[in-house]
């Protein structure tokens, strides 16, 4: 009995030993684990930190009179916010942003939507279209509007000719203030609405297909199917794709400068190019940041508002 005893104690006692062993062994990997998961998201953490730092430095400027040639900057607070609303030219700023952005993201949902359901058929121009659709989005968007700025010259634009095929005479284009604001319109809507049309179309892939049939044997034809079965839902889809590019239509430069840099006198000089100009050309930072911080809140106002549209479509097709 004592030798059978004290063979269960050394059992029991080896037994606890390794269970110990093997909880060292499991907290050694997993602090191994922590620091190699640490290892992996440090570089992403230092990138967000470092754009929140450009950030607030960039708030921190629009409060002082930082201007080139000056060897002392000081603190003015709200002063160049107060003497931005005073002027004319923020306002007209302000238009011209709200005005080009809201065009462009709404033309490119209705062009969007009309390319998505095309694509949905099997006609001879859907497969034509379908490897092509891309090319806009992947061209840098300088080379867009140095290409653009080719083909609407109102001398010898291709545009023009092409117009005059159809008994249309010349068009100004992007030469004239009352119709350089829908020329850019024009170039935004044809290099993005294939970023529409492609996410309406994955979302008209992703309904099932039953339902389109119970709708055809209820005696629903194909307008009253895509309006009340289709519509309602890829209606979130459009509306997440409306909250991208509204985000970069708002914040949109490379187009506008690289096209009419502002002009025709100040019809298309949006947020962002003022904001260039009055910084590195006038070289009056304070004053550029301070128009780049309006933009963002522009910009913030904008998203939050299509997000809580979004969520409300979401919650109702739900």
């Amino acid at each position: 009995m004592d030798f059978q005893r004290s063979d269960a104690i050394v059992t029991l006692q080896s037994s606890t030993g390794q269970l110990a062993s093997s909880k060292d062994e499991a907290v050694t990997v997993g602090s191994r684990l922590d620091w190699w998961s640490i290892a992996a998201i440090a570089p992403a953490v230092l990138i967000l930190l470092g754009f929140l730092f450009l950030f607030f430095y960039g708030v921190f400027q629009s409060l002082t009179d930082l201007k080139f040639g000056r060897p002392l900057v000081h603190f003015i607070g709200l002063t160049n916010y107060a003497a931005l609303i005073k002027t004319d030219d923020f306002w007209n700023s302000v238009r011209a942003t709200l005005v080009y952005a809201g065009s462009a993201v709404l033309a490119q949902a209705v062009f969007g939507l009309v390319l998505a359901k095309l694509f949905a058929t099997e006609i001879i121009l859907a497969r034509v279209m379908r490897p092509v659709i891309l090319l806009p989005l992947v061209l840098p968007p300088m080379s867009v509007a140095l290409m653009w700025t080719t083909m609407m010259d109102p001398q010898n634009g291709i545009m023009n000719y092409l117009l005059s095929l159809a008994g249309i005479g010349r068009f100004a284009w992007i030469s004239d203030p009352n119709t350089a604001m829908f020329s850019l319109v024009l170039i935004d809507v044809w290099t993005y609405t294939p970023f529409f049309a492609l996410i309406i179309f994955a979302g008209l892939q992703g309904i099932n297909e039953e339902v389109r049939e119970a709708a055809r044997v209820n005696g629903a034809k194909g307008l009253a199917t895509f309006l009340h079965i289709e519509q309602p839902l890829i209606a979130p889809y459009i509306l997440i794709a409306a909250v991208f590019r509204l985000i970069e239509s708002l914040n949109q430069f490379d187009i506008i400068f690289g096209t009419t840099q502002g002009g025709p006198g100040n019809s298309t000089s949006v947020l962002s190019v003022r904001a260039y100009i009055t910084a590195f050309q006038n070289l009056a930072f304070g004053r550029g940041a301070a128009l780049m911080v309006v933009n963002w809140l522009i910009v913030l106002v904008g998203t939050f508002a299509m997000v809580k549209l979004w969520r409300f479509v979401r919650q109702r097709v739900s």
